[in-house]
């Protein structure tokens, strides 16, 4: 899909903080106790239109995290929090494409550290799966995610993209699936998911209550345009957040994080 490249304004961080904390000095504090840390590197993407957008490619529009926070609280019709501020509920809208990424704004080299940390549960997982996290390109003449991880009904998948540059159908994939540990129970049990890119690798590590599924790192091969285009290498960001990549987009898609912290050295 095409992208706005329009930069919203992104001044200042959003800090959600679940109930009132204690008075205090330090502000390192308040951020520990915090759930929700939003970076003001961090922008909402949504897709637009896209249920009447077969033949692509199809718009999209990111929007601030002040106007989809506003004061700190939910302002945005993806988004509803509980009373206490405990958990941040996103549910895709129809006419929407049912597909809502948080997405930094900045790019950098995999050698370059950012890092999403969330946990979340999953109620509703279209027939097809969907993306959930991501390694993206937009660096050079790439327009493709490097990785992804995708959510199915009994599994998980990681998928490694071998070119950056050319039509799915003209690449290979790297996918490896891993099965949750009570079966299709993924809307029982919260998932904590990071992903980072750092040192020339993207690592990923996800645990299903108190089983760890995944810790893997994944790296480009040396001889593609991932590492050989000067452009490319250095046009790596992080998504994360609910994509619905097969039309027409008709499943509800419900989910709620407990649980959403960025950090980046991009710029």
């Amino acid at each position: 899909s095409s992208e706005d490249e329009t930069t919203p304004d992104t001044t200042g961080e959003i800090v959600i903080t679940p109930e009132e904390p204690e008075e205090t000095e330090e502000e390192t504090e308040e951020e520990e106790s915090a759930s929700f840390i939003f970076a003001n590197d961090l922008v909402m993407e949504h897709s637009y239109n896209t249920g009447g957008c077969d033949d692509g490619p199809c718009d999209t529009i990111d929007e601030s995290l002040s106007d989809v926070f506003e004061d700190g609280e939910p302002n945005d019709p993806y988004f509803f929090q509980t009373a206490n501020g405990t958990e941040l509920n996103l549910k895709c809208q129809p006419d929407e494409g049912r597909r809502t990424e948080f997405k930094q704004i900045s790019r950098g080299p995999l050698t370059s550290f950012s890092r999403i940390e969330f946990e979340a549960v999953y109620f509703d997982i279209p027939q097809e799966g969907m993306t959930i996290a991501q390694v993206h390109n937009r660096g050079g003449s790439s327009n493709k995610p490097f990785f992804r991880l995708e959510l199915h009904e009994n599994e998980l998948e990681t998928v490694v993209r071998q070119d950056p540059e050319v039509s799915s159908n003209q690449t290979s994939f790297d996918k490896v699936t891993y099965d949750f540990v009570n079966g299709a129970n993924y809307n029982e049990e919260v998932l904590k998911i990071v992903i980072e890119k750092d040192a020339g690798v993207v690592h990923l590590s996800v645990t299903q209550g108190d089983t760890l599924l995944i810790d893997e790192s994944y790296a480009p091969d040396s001889d593609t345009n991932w590492v050989l285009d000067n452009g490319i290498a250095n046009g790596y960001y992080l998504k994360a957040g609910v994509y619905n990549p097969a039309a027409p987009h008709t499943e509800d898609i419900l989910m709620q994080y407990t649980l959403f912290k960025y950090e980046s050295d991009d710029e």
